[in-house]
């Protein structure tokens, strides 16, 4: 029998990729960035900046909660509160998803569908109106890793309220989350409601 010796540096070469193979590996199923899939609660202060409309900014805050209800779906509720200085302009929304997704490993791809309902109160020339209404939508996206506890996302949803005399409307929404620590992360995201408004979104969560 022949015995044909591999020489040192290819043995060398041969040993790095398979650490690297190794370390890869390790990474992968170390893996643990976003926050599709978790179970979690956090709160968001947020700026709403009108386009076309010649007022303040908007500023509130929202609260929310997720929870996973299987490998694939998830549970998530949220409510806020926005106040526009200008005619004193409120805006309560309380709301909840279901967010079902599949998990390809460092990619999210995933659907979501919402009912919630929006409060609004303003004062002009000292009279008061109110109204509310409730609306539903439909929205995809997709959550991608880009380290083992940081992802980037993004979201397109089309709304529609349940009065069919108002129009629908699009948002589109990106940002980027991440753990910090192992129970607490943090999340930054630009939101657009058509060519209306944009609204800036910076938030902190905490993982149970």
């Amino acid at each position: 029998m022949n015995t044909t010796m591999i020489p040192h540096s290819t043995s060398r070469c041969i040993l790095a990729v398979l650490f690297v193979f190794a370390v890869a590996g390790v990474t992968r199923a170390q893996m643990d960035a976003g926050f599709i899939g978790k179970r979690y609660a956090g709160v968001a202060l947020f700026t709403e900046d009108l386009r076309k409309q010649d007022i303040s900014n908007g500023n509130g805050v929202e609260l929310n909660g997720n929870v996973p209800l299987n490998s694939f779906l998830d549970a998530n509720v949220r409510a806020s509160y926005e106040k526009f200085n200008d005619y004193s302009i409120s805006d309560k929304r309380f709301g909840g998803s279901l967010i079902g997704y599949a998990d390809l490993d460092t990619w999210k791809p995933f659907m979501e569908l919402s009912v919630a309902n929006t409060a609004q109160a303003s004062t002009v020339s000292g009279i008061k109106y109110k109204n509310s209404e409730n609306y539903w939508s439909i929205g995809a996206g997709v959550e991608a890793a880009i380290t083992k506890s940081t992802a980037i996302f993004g979201l397109v949803t089309h709304n529609n309220y349940f009065d069919s005399k108002r129009d629908a409307y699009w948002t589109y929404k990106f940002g980027l989350n991440t753990w910090f620590t192992a129970k607490i992360g943090g999340v930054f995201s630009v939101s657009f409601f058509e060519s209306e408004s944009v609204t800036y979104s910076f938030g902190m969560t905490y993982r149970f």
